[in-house]
């Protein structure tokens, strides 16, 4: 009886179940299996499927708004990464998207032909294999612009397909990529932590430091004075790679003189320097400079830390050794993210227009640096709705040309055309402050939102026939959903390995990057001992959104 009297007010009460599923979706998604989080798209999408199985209703617009608000940030995100990596990483992360998408794309028409699937399993399957939530928004996008249905089914049953494909191929595409992209370095018996120390001992070598602390990027910097009495480091250049690009010489006392060290400072025994770096780094500059004292006037200076957008085209392209923050301009470069991901900071990594550094010196030198560099990124807390908005309808715009091949209608449709907005929107932020302010909080929160708005409305719309489906064509699905996660990354693999010759630890990071798994790549990060495979996820992760998307479009209508 209790349990009717809730059905029945569920039943009643859509908008309050939308943020139940989301809710209660969030949390099943925090849980662990196997060391490895379940995510918030699986949890939304269990508890979705639950919801729809008892015919609990959401708001109906809460696809479409969803979809907007998520693809648009997907675009933006992607829009300063998407042009600069053309020129600085010669097309190889534009040919392994276009590998993995191609190949994944093919073998899902293939497939779907050959079991004779219904309209709308091809998308599902091609999305849920790759974990893809771009692909699933451009397929039932779509649907929603009038794809032609094929005869015999509705566009409610075409879309009903597509979402409990999708279900039903989403759990190995999640679970199967990270233990195949585990097992390929077995199978080709690859050290992938040997060729990731490989290809940081050519960066690092000069510089002597520990490649193991090189990647260390969490730690926060602090202010400790010591009194130079080591002779190695008598008339040397205050350069940073004596200690490592987390150190930084601010001040000296010289014969009861303060100043700020410059270019051709050189260190003198008696010397009372002032640095700023990491708990490691200070541990290295006291071998190397002598002990640490208290000086109150040195030490009263205070550190502040800051985030400075990247948006002078003067300094992209710079590597971070030609930086050398810690010499040029008395600061610690403490994180750099690129896309949202945090990046390993090698001195030969190139920056790239919309990166996000994170600094620690003194308020002068800081904000000075940020006037030459671009722009802080703190400055600017408020979003910018007007361009958010007409963003969006500009989008949206963009979506409604079509032409007619063959009596089908082609053109970007809403997802597209929201998508290549949000890509402007997001270079042009890149190179000009005042346009389209999206802050990395706020863009977070919409992007998440939008996106687990989407998948509930997916969620509960195959909740109401996957137990049929699976009955009807389960085993079909199974095999197609595993065949499409795993052929793309072998033959993505084979090509990148034997004819691209790229390093296994960039390839693999890569590879998780076209698949758009950003679990894959917490697992590749483990087994190499290192964070420079998330520099080829980055690589690939802008272009395969966008061609994936391009996908989903495309293979609905089959």
């Amino acid at each position: 009886m209790m349990g009717q009297t809730i059905l029945a007010f569920l039943q009643w009460h859509p908008v309050f179940n939308l943020f139940l599923i989301l809710g209660t979706g969030l949390v099943v998604g925090k849980f662990r299996v196997g060391g490895t989080e379940i995510g918030s798209v699986t949890g939304v999408l269990f508890i979705g499927i639950i919801a729809g199985h008892f015919n609990l209703p959401i708001p109906t617009a809460s696809h479409s708004i969803g979809f907007i608000l998520f693809i648009y940030c997907v675009g933006f995100q992607a829009g300063p990464r998407f042009w600069g990596a053309f020129k600085q990483d010669g097309g190889r992360y534009v040919l392994l998207a276009l590998i993995t998408a191609g190949s994944a794309a093919a073998l899902t028409v293939v497939i779907s032909r050959a079991f004779e699937l219904e309209q709308g399993y091809a998308s599902g399957i091609l999305a849920g294999s790759l974990t893809s939530t771009p692909t699933l928004v451009a397929a039932r996008d779509a649907l929603d612009q009038g794809v032609r249905i094929a005869e015999g089914l509705t566009q409610q049953g075409v879309i009903t397909n597509l979402s409990a494909s999708y279900a039903i191929t989403y759990v190995f595409g999640l679970s199967g990529l990270i233990l195949f992209i585990n097992f390929i370095p077995t199978i080709f018996r690859i050290d992938v932590a040997e060729k990731a120390h490989q290809l940081t001992e050519l960066s690092w070598i000069r510089s002597g430091r520990d490649t193991a602390e090189a990647m260390k990027i969490k730690e926060t910097p602090t202010l400790r004075v010591y009194r130079v009495d080591r002779e190695q480091i008598v008339d040397r250049e205050l350069d940073d790679n004596i200690f490592g690009l987390a150190v930084a010489v601010s001040r000296i006392r010289r014969d009861g003189e303060v100043f700020t060290p410059n270019y051709d400072t050189r260190l003198q025994l008696g010397d009372i320097v002032a640095v700023v770096a990491t708990h490691s780094a200070h541990k290295r500059a006291a071998e190397m400079l002598g002990p640490e004292i208290f000086d109150q006037e040195l030490l009263d200076r205070s550190m502040e830390t800051m985030s400075i957008v990247l948006s002078n085209k003067a300094f992209e392209g710079k590597s971070l050794a030609k930086m050398n923050f810690a010499r040029n301009y008395h600061c610690s470069l403490t994180r750099l993210t690129r896309g949202g991901v945090d990046l390993p900071r090698r001195p030969d990594l190139p920056l790239s227009r919309g990166d996000i550094l994170v600094l620690t010196g003194t308020a002068t030198q800081l904000k000075a640096l940020a006037k030459q560099l671009g722009f802080e990124e703190s400055r600017w807390k408020e979003t910018d709705l007007v361009s958010f908005a007409f963003g969006i309808a500009l989008g949206l715009l963009m979506g409604i040309p079509s032409i007619s091949v063959g009596g089908i209608k082609i053109g970007l449709g809403s997802a597209g055309g929201v998508l290549a907005s949000g890509i402007i929107f997001g270079l042009l932020h890149s190179r000009y402050v005042v346009v389209g302010r999206l802050p990395s909080a706020a863009r977070y929160v919409i992007m998440e939102l939008g996106m687990m708005m989407f998948i509930s409305s997916v969620a509960v719309n195959a909740g109401t026939s996957i137990m049929d489906t699976f009955q009807n064509a389960g085993l079909k699905l199974v095999l197609a959903g595993a065949a499409v996660t795993i052929i793309p990354v072998l033959i993505c693999f084979l090509v990148g390995c034997y004819l691209m010759r790229m390093n296994v630890a960039l390839l693999l990071g890569a590879i998780t990057g076209s698949m758009t798994s950003t679990a894959a790549l917490q697992q590749i990060n483990n087994r190499a001992n290192s964070a420079l495979p998330t520099l080829g996820y980055v690589g690939s992760y802008a272009f395969a959104n966008v061609l994936l998307a391009i996908a989903g479009n495309v293979i609905v209508r089959f």
